[in-house]
C-alpha cells in the first residue's frame, strides 16, 4: 500500500512490516511527545479483513494459530483495518513478562492479551502518514464500538516522561515507549521518532555456542551469546549458564544439535576456558542482565527462550558506549529545547536568576571518545545544580581547567583575578603560607557560579572541607581508597572493613564512589574539631583498617611501596587539601560522576565508573540526596578516642 492519509486504496488490508524504536537512556519531558508502557512480548501486526483475520510477527511469521484466542475476538470487528501492538501474558499486577509466554507455549497457563498501540490502514484508506496522534484516535474509536475481550487500548500520557517512567519503575514493569505526537509511520524503518527507554535490560542475542557440562548439569554448560556489530561482524557479548530447567537443557540441546559446526562463526579468536561446540549463528533468544560492561559484554545474562519471531541478521549490537553516549546527547538537547531554548549555538547567553551567563565554545567535544561536549557538562551541572550546591557552599574553590577537554592539557587555578572576573562573583581571601600572600579563593554560593565555573573549563568541582566561617574546622572526615594496580573488588572489601572500624566506634559513615579509580567514605563532624585532630583521627582508622588487611592495603604514601594494594589516604584531612565533591563530573573517559551510595549497593558488580552524566540524574530522581546526613551534626571524636582508651585499658 502507499499513498497519502485519507486516498481512497483499492488494495486490500496486508501485512505491513512494522516501524521500529531507537534505544534512549533516560526518560524526558516534552509537551511535543507522547509516553506509552513497552510491553515485554510479541510485537504482533493485525491484518483484519472481510473473510479472515491473520496474525503475523514482525517478520511476517504467522501467530493465527500460536494466537487463536486472539485471532477469534479480533473477528468481531466487521472493518477492515491493520493494528499493531504486543501480545503478552500478565501477571495479576498487570506486568508483561517474555518468559511468561514461553510457558504459555508449553502448558497453555495465562491469558493471552492483545494491546493495540497503532492502527495503519482503516476501511480502504492508508493511514501510515497521518500524525500519530490522530492515528491513536482513529484506533480508540475503532476499539470503542466492538466487545473485544482482552483486546486493549494501550494509553497514552504527554508530556510528562519523567513521571510516567518514575511509575513504571514503581510498577517494576519493562520500561516506557516515547513518541513524537506527530510522526508519521515509517514501515521496516529504524526511527528517532520512537524510542523504547528500558528499566529492566533484556534483549535478543544469537546462540553462536555452548560449553561442556560441569558438575552434576547434563548436556551443556553455558551458552555463548553474539550479535552483529556495524559492520555486520559477528560480536561475541557473553556466555549465558543460567535459566534452564533440566527438562529444558534437554531440549535446547535437541535443537543446537541441528546447527553444530567445525568451524567458529566469528572472525577472530574468543578466549573462553571451556571446551566449546560452535553453532551456526542461526538460533535467537532471548536475555535479561543486570548491565552491559564498558566493553559491551553483558552482566549476569539469563536465559528467556528462543524467539522464533525474529530473523538472526536482524540481531544487532546496541550496547556500543558511543552510540548510547549519542542517543543521550539527542535526549539532553531535547531537554534544552523543551525550556525554551534552541540546542544552544557554540556561544550564546543563558539567563540565571538576575544573572546573564555568555557561554563559550559549547559544541567544543570534551570527550573524544564519548562524544560530550562543553554544552553537555553545563547542562548536566545545570540541572544537578539542586544536589551539589549545599556541599559547595561557603567553601573556597580550587579551579581545575581543562580549555581543550579531557585529552588537552589542565592547569589548576586558586587565585581569581578579581579586576576580570565578573563584579556579582564572591570570593574569600585566605593567607597562604607556602606563597606568603593572600589568595582570592572563588566562593561557588549559587547555580550562576557553578556554571560560570563549568564555563571556564572546570570539569570537576573540588571544594575545601571546610567553609570560610570556620577554614580550620573541616565538616567531615575523609578516608580516600586508591587502588594501586589491584582489581576493584578489593576496593569494595576495604571500604567494608573501613565501615565495620567506623561502626564499633559508632560513627556515621557515608561511601560514594570517587568517579575515578576508588572509593570514598566520609564521616560527618560539624565542623567541631581543627584539621590536625581530624587527620590523626582519620590516620587511627587507616592504621587500624591496614591491621585486619595487611596483605591488600597500604598506608605508604610513596606509590613504589603500595603497588598491588589498596591506598588508605587520611592526607586529604589537612588545610587546603580539595576532594571531588559529591556529584561532581571527573575528567576521565565516559564522564563518569563522583555518585554517592547506599551500603547495600557496594558489591562486586559495582564499578568505579558506573554513574555518569548519561544515568545520574534519574538516580537522583528516585533516590533524591541520600547524603544530606554529612552536612549534620557530626561525630564526637574525644568521646570517641575516650572510649577506646578505657576499653584497651580494661582489657590490659
Amino acid at each position: 500500500m502507499s499513498g497519502s492519509a485519507g486516498k481512497k486504496e483499492t488494495s486490500r488490508p496486508q501485512f505491513i512490516k512494522p516501524m521500529l524504536a531507537e534505544i534512549a537512556l533516560e526518560p524526558f519531558d516534552d509537551p511535543d511527545w507522547i509516553f506509552e508502557t513497552k510491553f515485554d512480548g510479541y510485537r504482533t501486526l493485525a491484518v483484519i479483513d472481510e473473510k479472515e483475520v491473520l496474525l503475523y510477527s514482525r517478520n511476517q511469521q504467522s501467530f493465527t494459530k500460536k494466537f487463536n484466542s486472539i485471532t477469534k475476538v479480533l473477528q468481531k470487528i466487521k472493518e477492515l483495518a491493520v493494528l499493531d501492538g504486543e501480545v503478552v501474558i500478565v501477571d495479576n499486577k498487570g506486568r508483561s513478562g517474555f518468559q511468561r509466554l514461553q510457558n504459555y507455549q508449553k502448558s497453555g497457563e495465562g491469558v493471552l492479551k492483545y494491546f493495540v498501540f497503532d492502527i495503519l490502514y482503516l476501511n480502504g484508506h492508508n493511514t501510515w502518514n497521518l500524525p500519530l496522534s490522530g492515528r491513536k484516535e482513529l484506533l480508540k474509536e475503532l476499539l470503542k464500538k466492538y466487545p473485544l475481550e482482552n483486546i486493549i487500548y494501550s494509553d497514552e500520557i504527554r508530556e510528562k516522561g519523567k513521571a510516567f517512567f518514575k511509575q513504571a519503575v514503581h510498577n517494576k514493569l519493562e520500561g516506557i515507549m516515547a513518541k513524537k505526537a506527530d510522526s508519521v509511520y515509517r514501515p521496516e524503518k529504524r526511527s528517532a521518532d520512537w524510542l523504547k527507554i528500558k528499566i529492566v535490560h533484556e534483549d535478543e542475542a544469537l546462540i553462536a555456542g555452548i560449553t561442556e557440562p560441569r558438575g552434576a548439569r547434563h548436556y551443556f554448560g553455558a551458552i555463548l551469546l553474539a550479535q552483529y556489530d556495524a559492520t555486520e561482524k559477528l560480536r561475541y557479548i557473553g556466555k549465558c549458564g543460567t535459566g534452564f530447567s533440566e527438562k529444558g537443557l534437554k531440549e535446547l540441546y535437541a535443537e543446537f544439535s541441528k546447527f553444530m559446526t567445525d568451524n567458529s562463526p566469528f572472525e577472530g579468536k574468543i578466549k573462553i576456558p571451556d571446551k566449546v561446540h560452535w553453532l551456526k549463528p542461526e538460533l535467537v533468544c532471548q536475555v535479561k542482565f543486570s548491565e552491559s560492561t564498558k566493553e559491551g559484554n553483558l552482566r549476569q545474562p539469563v536465559f528467556l527462550g528462543l524467539r522464533e519471531d525474529l530473523n538472526p541478521g536482524e540481531v544487532k549490537y546496541t550496547f556500543a558506549e558511543g552510540e548510547a553516549a549519542k542517543k543521550q546527547n539527542k535526549m539532553e538537547k531535547r531537554e534544552v529545547e523543551k525550556k525554551g531554548r534552541q540546542t544552544p549555538d557554540n556561544d550564546y547567553d543563558l539567563q540565571v536568576g538576575k544573572v546573564s551567563l555568555h557561554l563559550t565554545n559549547q559544541k567544543k567535544v570534551y570527550f573524544p571518545d564519548d562524544g560530550y561536549t562543553k554544552g553537555d557538562i553545563v547542562e548536566y551541572y545545570n540541572e544537578v545544580a539542586t544536589y551539589i550546591l549545599p556541599y559547595l557552599e561557603n567553601r573556597p574553590q580550587s579551579l581545575n581547567r581543562f580549555p581543550g577537554g579531557i585529552a588537552g592539557s589542565n592547569f589548576f587555578q586558586k587565585d581569581i583575578d578579581l579586576e576580570k572576573s565578573p563584579a556579582w562573583l564572591k570570593s574569600h581571601k585566605i593567607f597562604s603560607d607556602s606563597n606568603q600572600k593572600d589568595i582570592d579563593y572563588l566562593l561557588c554560593n549559587d547555580k550562576a557560579t557553578l556554571l560560570y565555573m563549568v564555563n571556564l573549563g572546570c570539569i570537576e568541582i573540588n571544594p575545601w572541607n571546610s567553609t570560610i566561617k570556620q577554614p580550620d574546622k573541616p565538616d567531615w572526615m575523609v578516608i580516600d581508597l586508591d587502588p594501586e594496580e589491584i582489581d576493584f573488588k578489593e576496593v569494595v572489601k576495604t571500604a567494608f572493613v573501613v565501615k565495620e572500624v567506623m561502626d564499633e566506634m559508632n560513627l556515621d559513615s557515608f561511601c560514594k564512589t570517587s568517579g575515578a579509580t576508588g572509593l570514598h567514605i566520609y564521616v560527618p563532624l560539624g565542623g567541631r574539631y581543627e584539621y590536625e585532630t581530624v587527620r590523626l583521627f582519620g590516620q587511627l582508622i587507616a592504621h587500624t583498617v591496614n591491621v585486619r588487611l595487611p596483605r591488600t592495603t597500604s598506608i605508604e604514601r610513596s606509590p613504589q611501596k603500595r603497588k598491588n594494594k589498596v591506598y588508605i589516604d587520611f592526607l586529604q584531612n589537612s588545610f587546603g587539601q580539595t576532594v571531588a565533591a559529591p556529584y561532581s563530573v571527573r575528567p576521565r573517559p565516559g564522564a563518569p560522576v563522583s555518585t554517592p551510595l547506599e551500603w547495600m549497593e557496594l558489591n562486586e558488580k559495582l564499578t568505579p565508573l558506573q554513574f555518569n552524566i548519561s544515568n545520574t540524574l534519574t538516580r537522583l530522581e528516585t533516590k533524591g540526596d541520600i547524603w544530606k546526613p554529612v552536612l549534620g551534626k557530626g561525630a564526637d571524636i574525644h568521646k570517641i578516642i575516650k572510649s577506646i582508651s578505657e576499653k584497651k585499658t580494661d582489657e590490659g
